[in-house]
């Protein structure tokens, strides 16, 4: 088994976090683990993200503790789920040379899709992430990673997993099909929003276009859950509830009272974990598409929208006119297509990259 010193994200700011639930424990099984390290800081509130203070403390922490492992311990590999932009690939960046002086192998996995572009623009990032492993999330990453010049020992693609929920047996869920106890009511249709909730997100258009949908007199209840970012109290009116940060146990729960999701980012998204859920509780789902989740679009699991008010109104619209077609439409799509993202083929996945790359290495 290789020694490996891991570093991860709480399971409570983000996918990486999610993604770092699944993926730690793996590593556990199939590696020597010689430490891991945390990069997140501690939420002080259950809707807001960390101040800037936490979090350069969290990092400074965490820098010490990852040098006094390396030197201590001398892994084989360094495994990273490394950050896109700003400060944290900065940080990042240093942890892949600290790394390559212990003449450790950087294993860095990309959760996301914007990564790429910015390595073509930036001679000095590829210089400093080159000779690494990559673990990426969809062959349209990869062939963008490949084409952005950066230098790699490989490539690999590891999709995120489909969480498991109640109805991971069922094949068409249909549980949100209830009708209202009086025939004559109107069951609203029950828009759900799970995540940060920022503009780079598109929370405001979905804001927005629920709002527009009310002052419409459509019947529309909008619950929302995560941390907020940049979004103003004032831009929370139309939100029936806010139920801040979920545990993971709460998860479930929340999906089995929605009947859409929609993420319509203005950036590109990695492969959400929020998409699979909602897949996986039969929701009607639809995002901005990207190269990281461009499987599900091209597929049909998931509908395209532009970030823009009408276009989710449009969706939304839809939904309320033939949410059943629309569902059993993604979902017949999704049947064909889940077990590629089914838990047990993503860590066989895992291991052969780690027995193919690491250990084949010598």
């Amino acid at each position: 088994m290789p020694t490996v010193l891991a570093l991860r994200h709480s399971a409570g700011l983000g996918g990486m976090g999610r993604a770092a639930e699944f993926f730690t424990p793996s590593l556990r099984r199939l590696c020597d683990v010689v430490g891991v390290v945390s990069l997140s800081a501690e939420r002080m509130s259950d809707h807001f993200e960390p101040p800037w203070l936490a979090k350069a403390g969290a990092t400074g922490s965490a820098m010490r503790r990852f040098a006094r492992v390396l030197v201590a311990k001398r892994p084989d590999a360094v495994y990273l789920p490394i950050s896109q932009w700003g400060l944290p690939l900065l940080r990042d960046a240093l942890i892949v040379a600290l790394a390559k002086a212990g003449r450790s192998t950087p294993v860095l996995h990309l959760h996301g899709a914007q990564l790429p572009a910015r390595l073509s623009a930036a001679p000095l990032l590829r210089k400093a992430l080159g000779g690494a492993h990559w673990i990426v999330l969809s062959e349209d990453v990869a062939a963008e990673l490949r084409a952005s010049g950066c230098g790699t020992r490989s490539v690999t693609v590891i999709r995120n997993p489909a969480p498991e929920t109640p109805l991971q047996a069922s094949a068409f869920p249909t549980r949100n099909r209830t009708q209202p106890a009086d025939p004559g009511a109107v069951r609203p249709l029950r828009v759900a929003w799970l995540g940060t909730m920022c503009r780079a997100k598109g929370f405001d258009v979905l804001c927005e276009a629920v709002d527009r949908m009310k002052r419409s007199g459509a019947a529309v209840d909008f619950s929302v859950a995560g941390m907020r970012r940049d979004v103003p109290e004032s831009r929370m009116g139309c939100v029936d509830r806010d139920l801040g940060v979920l545990q993971p146990a709460d998860v479930p729960g929340f999906w089995s009272a929605a009947d859409v999701f929609v993420l319509p980012a203005r950036w590109a998204e990695g492969l959400p974990f929020v998409l699979l859920e909602a897949l996986q509780a039969g929701c009607a789902v639809a995002g901005t598409p990207s190269a990281g989740c461009a499987e599900l679009f091209r597929h049909g699991c998931v509908d395209a929208v532009e970030p823009t008010v009408a276009s989710v109104t449009a969706f939304l619209e839809a939904c309320r006119t033939d949410l059943d077609g629309v569902r059993d439409r993604q979902q017949e799509a999704w049947h064909g297509l889940r077990p590629l993202y089914a838990r047990d083929r993503v860590e066989e996945s895992f291991a052969r990259f780690w027995e193919t790359s690491i250990l084949g290495q010598g």
